[in-house]
């Protein structure tokens, strides 16, 4: 099966390198947020030395102040018709950290601490072009790494594609799936979009439209193939509006639970998809006040938990277990360990026997809705709206 390519414009620039191609509003059942520490020191290695991504994808440079109002610290690719070097300028000058194709002269970027990566072309297996795009991109990798091979490479991969063509097992698929090795392989940095609401979804996906476990599926995917860190996009907008049936904008409760899952997940760092290419035309930015507000909420949140969030993924000291729908992931601090529980589902789970094993504290103080709960017999008693968030931390 050759996947139909997405509507869209092209949202990036090209290279000479590779040239022709505020708090949400809650309810009393969902309390405001308790104010996170303002340091939570983790221990061990850090990713990227506790930095945690939460970046946005292509917005012209009159929308930064915007952003980093909402909690982003990073940008990510230049946007069609805009100077690749006074789009960059701005950026700087936002204080917001970069991930984009290299400059016309790539020297110049050799030594900024600003720029994080940089960016092959986006989703190089949408719309067939994987068998194209696999030796361009090799060239271009062999190109960058030859110019600077202290910066790192990123990629992002069609998540609906990646999870077609590798599950497949016709010919035309296992050739399609054979070129996602080569790819990696030009890549330090690997991520991949699947929008469960409003995004486009292959056949396998498209009767579970709105499930945000479906975001899981190409990360594990991808931890299969490589190691590498791995970033999530995360849907903020009526994507393919008017163009895929069935698409719509997801909940300020689905957008934070998928924030959340993709954590659990191991992910490194986030970017949010605002756009809508829909029938109804082009816009950067569809985003709703509502989902303003989540994000903000959420961002605030990862920016203050990111060096813990940047420590190890599920250290073995500490094991959680909790009964499905309830996805969970933990992380241990120098002083406190963190617990997050996610409710991957739209109804609510009541009385759910969370269990915490490997923590020293007797109590849990929960991030997300401002309450403190005991650990009785090493197990967390709790009920969950529809998808709902917990973020516990236990002090040692």
């Amino acid at each position: 099966m050759k996947v139909a390519d997405r509507a869209w414009p092209l949202l990036c620039t090209g290279s000479i390198l590779l040239a022709g191609c505020l708090p949400a509003t809650v309810t009393s059942a969902d309390p405001p947020p308790t104010a996170a520490p303002a340091q939570i020191e983790a221990a061990g290695p850090l990713f990227l030395d506790g930095f945690f991504i939460i970046g946005v994808f292509s917005q012209p440079v009159e929308s930064f102040g915007k952003w980093k109002a909402r909690g982003i610290n990073t940008i990510l690719e230049v946007p069609q018709n805009h100077d690749p070097a006074a789009w960059d300028r701005a950026a700087q000058a936002a204080g917001l950290r970069i991930i984009r194709r290299p400059l016309a002269n790539p020297r110049a970027d050799i030594g900024r601490r600003d720029l994080l990566a940089w960016s092959h072309w986006d989703e190089p297996d949408a719309a067939g072009r994987i068998f194209e795009w696999t030796p361009l991109f090799e060239r271009t990798a062999r190109e960058w790494r030859g110019i600077d091979p202290n910066r790192k490479i990123f990629i992002n991969f069609a998540g609906p594609d990646i999870s077609w063509f590798t599950q497949q097992q016709d010919s035309y698929s296992r050739n399609y799936a054979s070129h996602y090795p080569r790819l990696l392989a030009t890549a330090d940095w690997v991520a991949n979009d699947l929008y469960p609401s409003g995004g486009y979804l292959n056949r396998a996906h498209a009767p579970r439209r709105g499930d945000i476990t479906l975001i899981g599926e190409p990360i594990r995917i991808l931890r299969q193939m490589t190691d590498k860190p791995q970033f999530a996009f995360i849907e903020a907008s009526e994507i393919e509006q008017g163009n895929v049936a069935g698409a719509r904008a997801p909940t300020p409760p689905e957008m934070r639970a998928q924030i959340w899952y993709a954590v659990t997940l191991g992910v490194r760092g986030l970017f949010y998809f605002p756009a809508v290419v829909g029938t109804r035309g082009f816009s950067f930015d569809g985003a709703t006040p509502d989902l303003v507000a989540e994000m903000t909420r959420q961002n605030a949140l990862l920016s203050r938990l990111g060096p813990i969030l940047q420590s190890e993924v599920d250290p073995k000291s500490i094991q959680v277990q909790a009964p499905a729908p309830l996805a969970v992931g933990w992380r241990r601090g120098r002083d406190a360990d963190l617990v997050i529980v996610v409710n991957t589902r739209g109804q609510a789970v009541r009385g759910a026997a969370i269990s915490v094993r490997g923590v020293r504290g007797s109590q849990a103080t929960d991030l997300a809705t401002n309450r403190t709960l005991p650990i009785q017999n090493g197990t967390i008693t709790e009920n969950l709206d529809p998808h709902g968030v917990r973020l516990y931390l236990v002090a040692r």
